[in-house]
């Protein structure tokens, strides 16, 4: 359950949020559950913040720096996500659906039974994320780099620009 403080913390504005986080650098948030679908949290520094279960339905996730996150269960559905870092992030069980990942990095993150159907996901970086059971139906993989991941099971009907490189 999210800490009340933290939610009160966020709902002031992410320049409040940031400056909070930049004075405390080992706080460890807990916005587990929160509901803060359609907030405008661009540049939102929510490294090492658990966000399970959160609802970020239709949220301005743009250049969030998220690395180390834990958004298991979390609807991320319709976000936009343009160059978001979630580097090490747990995206296990998480509904990116409809979402605008543009330049996104997902480098290391642990991705399982996640959503991703009908996303932009052009120009993405997955290097080295593990992969399993994820639905990219309907997406747009245009330059997205999967270098060193560890995939199975992905589903990919009516996905586009999908190549695998190894090298």
């Amino acid at each position: 359950m999210a800490d009340k403080e933290h939610v009160k913390l966020l709902k002031q504005g992410v320049k409040d949020w940031n400056e909070w986080r930049r004075r405390d650098m080992n706080a460890r948030p807990d916005l587990s559950g929160v509901n803060l679908k359609g907030m405008d949290l661009t540049y939102v520094n929510w490294m090492v913040t658990d966000l399970s279960g959160a609802n970020l339905s239709g949220c301005n996730l743009k250049q969030a720096y998220m690395t180390h996150s834990n958004l298991q269960g979390a609807n991320v559905q319709g976000a936009v996500l343009h160059r978001t870092d979630m580097r090490n992030c747990n995206l296990v069980n998480t509904d990116f659906r409809g979402s605008d990942a543009f330049e996104g990095l997902f480098v290391r993150a642990m991705l399982h039974q996640t959503l991703f159907n009908g996303s932009n996901l052009r120009e993405s970086i997955f290097i080295s994320a593990f992969l399993n059971e994820v639905d990219f139906s309907d997406c747009d993989l245009t330059g997205a780099d999967f270098s060193s991941a560890k995939i199975n099971g992905l589903t990919m009907e009516g996905t586009v620009g999908f190549k695998l490189t190894y090298g």
